[in-house]
């Protein structure tokens, strides 16, 4: 078995691997964004509290509502005032600062990387054919 063989065999291998992990990332991605709804854009004011908590509060649809930020949402905009933050379509009352939520985030990034790595190792498993 000579070298160009064993990059095709790994290679084959990887292809593999990446495929049977990114297919089933990206499914599962894809069913949580579905199973969260919509969000829509809305103007989100941050407030200082009691024992140094933050509030975020915005309205909606005639209601205006609140809730206390988490510790990293504070770091992260701990000098904004008034942010973009996602309301979800279904509940006025579930209001996210970032765009998707972190599971969608991380199962998409994932799949990505290892379809990446499926078509690299496909391309290299083609080496022995041109070799």
């Amino acid at each position: 078995m000579t070298a160009v063989d064993i990059v095709g065999t790994i290679g084959e291998l990887i292809s593999w691997i990446g495929i049977i992990a990114g297919i089933p990332l990206a499914i599962i991605g894809l069913m949580i964004r579905v199973a969260e709804g919509s969000y829509a854009p809305v103007s989100v004011t941050i407030v200082d509290g009691i024992d140094d908590h933050q509030f975020a509060l915005w309205s909606t649809g005639g209601r205006t509502c609140s809730r206390v930020l988490s510790l990293h949402e504070q770091i992260a905009r701990s000098e904004e005032t008034s942010v973009i933050g996602y309301v979800s379509t279904r509940d006025p009352e579930r209001m996210r600062l970032d765009r998707r939520s972190p599971a969608v985030r991380i199962c998409f990034v994932l799949a990505a990387v290892m379809l990446s790595a499926a078509v690299i190792g496909f391309a290299a498993s083609l080496l022995p054919l041109v070799a």
